[in-house]
């Protein structure tokens, strides 16, 4: 099988966070155990007999009372905060689960926990298409640059020179993506059939294919890739 390629950089989705976080919610994100026992020490009565005092025996039954909604509240505000894909740790896997992921195109590879937050951002972000322009924004998502041409039967009065046609197959688009590194095998480490080297762009072919018209045929090229360091490739 091929050598592991190395990791592709995301580009993060350019969208905001849905909703918002209220001003009154996030001031109560900072309340420490002093300001927990302010509070409820300002909801006993007024006396000689309910004191203020640091020292006092009220003060230090309030503040012991205090440590648990502290870390109630604490824990809440880390709630509100893995509420946001973007940047969710321990609700990660929630989130993922939430899109599907890992998928079929993102598997087999190793992810640091921001590429999996990218990763689940975009899945968010992606609106569905089929035109052109979709695929493009959806490969600048992931961090590639393509531009894709479009084949089309030859038709007597409808075609002109120089323009792109195929004959037997009237549902086919050309993806190509630029500036990607390959990785040429050995010769005598191949099989039959096999390619002769690896795009380096496994995840937006797969991600392209998963969501072409099931009516057509996509083909990629690589115009400008740029070569890597002659990789072994394993016969198993």
């Amino acid at each position: 099988m091929w050598i592991e390629e190395p990791a592709h950089e995301f580009n993060l989705p350019a969208i905001p966070p849905p909703g918002g976080v209220p001003p009154s919610v996030a001031a109560h994100c900072g309340i420490t155990e002093d300001e927990w026992t302010r509070t409820l020490l300002d909801l006993l009565p007024r006396g000689p007999v309910w004191p203020r005092e640091p020292d006092t025996t009220l003060m230090r039954f309030w503040s012991a009372v205090a440590i648990e909604p502290t870390r109630i509240q604490r824990r809440d505000c880390d709630l509100l905060a893995e509420s946001y894909p973007c940047g969710a740790v321990e609700l990660l896997p929630e989130w993922e689960a939430a899109v599907g992921l890992p998928n079929a195109c993102t598997e087999l590879l190793t992810w640091t926990v921001a590429e999996r937050q990218a990763l689940v951002c975009a899945w968010l972000a992606m609106q569905g298409g089929q035109s052109a322009a979709y695929y493009i924004w959806l490969a600048d998502l992931f961090g590639y640059t393509i531009t894709i041409t479009e084949h089309f039967p030859f038709r007597v009065g409808c075609a002109q020179a120089g323009c792109a046609w195929t004959r037997d197959c009237p549902f086919w688009w050309t993806v190509t993506v630029q500036d990607v590194p390959r990785t040429i095998p050995r010769a005598g480490c191949t099989r039959t059939g096999e390619p002769p080297c690896g795009s380096g762009a496994s995840i937006i072919e797969c991600l392209i294919r998963m969501f072409a018209p099931a009516h057509t045929t996509v083909t990629f090229r690589y115009p400008q890739a740029v070569p890597t360091e002659v990789a072994h490739v394993d016969h198993a």
